[in-house]
C-alpha cells in the first residue's frame, strides 16, 4: 500500500469537528485566568515541585529512562517546555484552589445543599409486560419470594450482581417518571417499590437496599474544593 501523508489542516479540521479543538482552547483560556489570579495572590510553582510532577508524569507513561523520554517527545512532536507548561498549570490550579477555597466554604456548601449528597443503593428487576411485573411484586410482598432469585429468572436486565445497580444520586433517579425518585429516597431499607415504566423501556421493580448521605470525608472535600474553584474560575473567565 502506498504511503499516505496527513495534512496538518486536515487534522485541525477533524479536531474542530469533534469539538476537541474548542475544548483545548477553553482549557488554555482557563489556565490563563488561573495564572493571572495566581500571580495576584502570590501563588507560584517551585522548581522542585515542577520536577517532582514531571517525574510522576514520566512514570505514569512508562518513561523510565532519559532516552525513552526523548524518544517520546520526538514521536509526539512536543518539547520539554510544553509538557512542563501543562504540568505547571495543574500544580498552580491545585495550589490556588487550596488557598481560595477554604474548609469553611466547603462545609457551608455541604450543609446548604444536603440533597445533593444523598444516595440510594438499589437493585432492579425489569420485565417487558406490565401484568407480569404486577404479579412479581405481589410474589415479593405477599409470598416473600427472594428478589435476587426473581431477577435471575425473569429480569431482562441480566447481571452478575443479581440486579444490584449500586448507589445512585437524586439526579440519577430523576430519569424515572413522576414521583419515583422521591419514593426511592423516602423508602426504608429492603423496601420494594413499583412497578413503573423504566426510562429505557420495560417495567421496573426496585428494591431499595439503603438510603443515606455521603459523608464529608477527605475525598468529597477535595471534589467540592475543585467544584467550587471551577465555578469561580469560570465566572472570572467569562467576565
Amino acid at each position: 500500500m502506498a504511503e499516505t501523508t496527513v495534512q496538518q489542516e486536515d487534522i485541525i479540521a477533524r479536531l474542530k469537528l469533534s469539538g476537541a479543538w474548542f475544548a483545548a482552547m477553553s482549557e488554555l483560556e482557563e489556565e490563563a485566568t488561573v495564572a493571572k489570579l495566581a500571580a495576584d495572590e502570590g501563588v507560584s510553582v517551585s522548581d522542585d515541585e515542577l520536577q517532582a510532577e514531571f517525574d510522576d508524569f514520566r512514570r505514569s507513561v512508562d518513561l523510565h529512562k532519559a532516552e525513552d523520554t526523548n524518544a517520546w517527545l520526538s514521536d509526539s512532536g512536543l518539547t520539554v517546555d510544553q509538557v512542563e507548561a501543562s504540568l505547571e498549570a495543574g500544580i498552580l490550579r491545585a495550589k490556588l484552589a487550596e488557598k481560595l477555597i477554604d474548609d469553611a466554604q466547603i462545609d457551608a456548601h455541604y450543609s446548604q445543599n444536603p440533597s445533593a449528597f444523598d444516595y440510594a443503593a438499589i437493585s432492579q428487576l425489569v420485565v417487558a409486560d406490565a401484568g407480569a411485573a404486577g404479579e412479581l411484586v405481589l410474589s415479593i410482598r405477599e409470598e416473600g419470594d427472594d428478589f435476587a432469585d426473581l431477577v435471575a429468572k425473569h429480569s431482562l436486565a441480566k447481571s452478575s450482581t443479581h440486579g444490584f445497580v449500586g448507589p445512585i444520586s437524586r439526579d440519577d433517579a430523576g430519569g424515572f417518571a413522576g414521583d419515583v425518585a422521591d419514593r426511592i429516597f423516602a423508602a426504608a431499607a429492603a423496601e420494594v417499590i413499583g412497578p413503573f415504566e423504566g426510562p429505557g423501556g420495560g417495567h421496573v421493580i426496585i428494591r431499595v437496599e439503603e438510603v443515606g448521605r455521603h459523608e464529608l470525608d477527605d475525598d468529597l472535600r477535595a471534589e467540592l474544593r475543585e467544584e467550587l474553584f471551577a465555578a469561580k474560575i469560570e465566572e472570572l473567565t467569562n467576565s
